[in-house]
């Protein structure tokens, strides 16, 4: 009797363990490190040629930094040397948030835990409409229309 159930368990084993082999766990898409390579609002020409930003995914994290427009941060030799006007413009010019997502179908939903403005910590989020094909991904910010295309670096 101990045979027959040893042997049925290791049956069991066999068969599971093939089962499981041949499906792996579905990988999010997002994951990894994206470069972005274009910026387009719906109150302005879109950027094509962006100064540096790197999005990230984890299992359940984000990371997003970007230099907004087209021109590069202004050059100072330390931030008790900038002006107030130098300030100003690497403010304006930062995006920066970084927190939890989830992804649901084509929608990615952001909740950041870390952001440049108090007001966008916590509350809702934000949703984006997700496309990707290839190592190209464009995120359509809901609802203001802004796009974001990336590209796959890692």
């Amino acid at each position: 009797m101990r045979r027959l159930i040893g042997i049925t368990l290791l049956g069991l084993f066999v068969f599971a363990a093939i089962v499981y082999g041949q499906y792996p766990a579905t990988r999010n898409p997002l994951m990894g490190a994206w470069r972005v390579s274009e910026i387009a609002d719906a109150n302005a020409p879109p950027v094509t040629k962006p100064q540096p930003g790197l999005y990230i995914f984890t299992g359940q994290h984000y990371s997003f930094a970007r230099i907004n427009g087209t021109k590069p941060l202004p050059g100072y030799p330390s931030n008790d040397k900038a002006t107030d006007a130098d300030k100003v413009t690497v403010f304006n010019s930062l995006y920066m948030n970084t927190g939890t997502y989830s992804v649901t179908g084509n929608v990615l939903a952001t909740k950041a835990m870390v952001a440049k403005s108090a007001f966008a910590i916590g509350g809702a989020g934000n949703q984006y409409e997700f496309t990707l094909n290839g190592n190209n991904l464009v995120l359509t910010q809901k609802p203001s229309g802004a796009v974001i295309k990336l590209v796959r670096v890692e």
